[in-house]
């Protein structure tokens, strides 16, 4: 199995689709499961208990570390989003 590189609660984005997620942990079976993804294309929160969004560790390499100013920005999405669920 490949080395996972990012560890929990590290935050990542991946460049090409502005998907960005905080990392939960990464299951026995090399998948990564997330306690907040936030999805690029629709602008919104996805549904991290819907298993379909966990990644395949093989998928690591197209994702990076947050920038500061990255990590901000999806606390304030999902800040945004909890208090509309309310």
């Amino acid at each position: 199995m490949i080395e996972p590189i990012f560890k929990e609660n590290d935050y990542i984005i991946n460049d090409s689709s502005n998907d960005m997620a905080i990392i939960k942990g990464v299951t026995k079976k090399g998948y990564y499961q997330f306690k907040a993804y936030y999805g690029g294309m629709f602008k919104k929160l996805k549904d991290v208990t819907d298993k379909s969004y966990d990644l395949l560790i093989n998928y690591q390499k197209f994702y990076r570390l947050c920038t500061d100013e990255e990590k901000n920005k999806l606390d304030d999405i999902i800040k945004k989003e909890k208090n509309e669920a309310k």
